[in-house]
């Protein structure tokens, strides 16, 4: 008996480590506890979650449905609710993967720091560069005045802890466009949707990319490296080689990523559906797909939909009015264009503003899924292009059923 309630006193005393650790992964303490339920004893009712989380019976279905929106768990559209939790593999792979890169990051810039600090005897002709280390509440001072005494230019690349702490700097940073300066995000797609995103204010340029860490360099002089770890930053007054670096890193990375600023109020998940679709086009399906237009040997839109799917994309699976939000958002962030529907002529037009990338391969994505679905259609292009504008229309052959309406129509 004895051992036990030693086993259970070691088992509570696990559990609410993990509780402790889930916390510090952005998860509320009845966020942990109901995930940790549902991991150990399955699929449960929302009554047996309050139950063995030891939740109150009012709050445990705001906890599943925020459990859900932060994709850790999925809730059964049918009553009663029944709530499952996504395996901790697939649940947090993306939020170890970034930590990880932040930590590789931040292990580089501490060496180069640590090499600037050890450095001794210097040779005749030399420059002694300085910078500060602050603790966290000063840091988010100095962060602040220098964005509100800013002249020309702001340039971050954040994560999701630095896109919170900039958020913050809110009234500093409309005092700094209202100056005339220029500012420029670049945040990882996990942010996509993310609550400080849309607090931000609208005349900022953001863009999704594949770095996070958090660097900010205001005018050319000026620049920040903030440990999201605990809060502590370097601050640089000038910049040398090892600043400028930085300044060629952001320039390279911000002419890589993509447009973000339309999807800060689309749906979360569409907004990132969206996102990998683009990516995937642009990273090679366009150009497979161009190749099977001018020789095909196979089916075109066997073709496509398995390319698409191969990705984790399931396009099939997808009704056509989720499908033309995604298309319609994919098209505002990589090519300043949009998706329309005609329902008087039964036509679908993809237009295009984008430095001259075609939109040929999301109309063949078009053309193709529609064919799945038993509706031919046939592609017409202008044949006129007087300015970098593209438009290319579907005329199908049945009309679509009634779409929300969520896309332009005529």
């Amino acid at each position: 008996m004895q051992y036990r309630n030693n086993s259970n006193s070691n088992s509570n005393s696990n559990n609410n480590d993990l509780v402790g650790s889930l916390e510090e992964l952005g998860l509320s303490k009845y966020e942990a506890r109901a995930y940790l339920t549902m991991i150990g004893r399955g699929s449960l009712a929302a009554s047996e979650i309050a139950y063995y989380a030891n939740l109150p019976r009012t709050k445990v279905y705001p906890t599943l449905k925020k459990l859900e929106k932060k994709r850790l768990s999925i809730i059964s559209q049918k009553k009663p609710v029944i709530s499952s939790a996504i395996p901790p593999n697939d649940a947090f792979g993306e939020i170890v993967d970034l930590h990880e890169r932040r930590v590789k990051n931040m292990k580089k810039i501490v060496d180069k720091l640590q090499k600037i600090s050890e450095e001794g005897y210097k040779p005749r002709g030399s420059e002694e560069k300085r910078y500060f280390l602050l603790d966290p509440n000063l840091a988010f001072e100095k962060i602040k005045n220098l964005i509100c005494s800013s002249k020309s230019s702001i340039n971050a690349i954040l994560d999701a802890w630095g896109l919170r702490l900039i958020s913050q700097c809110k009234p500093s940073l409309i005092r700094a466009i209202t100056n005339g300066v220029k500012i420029r995000l670049v945040l990882p797609s996990q942010c996509v949707g993310n609550e400080n995103l849309s607090s931000l204010p609208t005349e900022i340029d953001l863009k999704i990319g594949n770095l996070a860490y958090n660097i900010i360099i205001i005018d050319s002089n000026n620049m920040i490296s903030i440990d999201s770890s605990n809060g502590k930053a370097a601050v640089f007054s000038s910049l040398d080689v090892f600043g400028l670096s930085y300044i060629r890193n952001f320039e390279s990375e911000w002419d890589n990523a993509m447009q973000v600023n339309h999807l800060i109020q689309t749906d979360p998940s569409t907004a990132t559906i969206a996102i990998q679709l683009a990516k995937l086009i642009e990273k090679g399906l366009s150009m497979s797909i161009l190749d099977h237009a001018i020789n095909p040997q196979a089916d075109l839109g066997t073709h496509i939909i398995r390319s698409i799917e191969k990705s984790g994309l399931k396009i099939l699976e997808t009704n056509i009015n989720e499908l033309f939000n995604i298309i319609d958002s994919a098209l505002k962030i990589s090519y300043s264009g949009n998706l329309k529907h005609d329902k008087t002529n039964n036509v679908i037009s993809i237009h295009s503003r984008g430095d001259g990338k075609s939109v040929l391969p999301w109309a063949l994505l078009l053309a193709s899924y529609f064919k799945h679905i038993g509706n031919e259609s046939k592609i017409m292009q202008n044949s006129k292009q007087i300015t970098s504008t593209e438009s290319i229309h579907l005329k199908l052959l049945k009309p679509i059923p009634e779409l929300n309406q969520m896309i332009s129509s005529h």
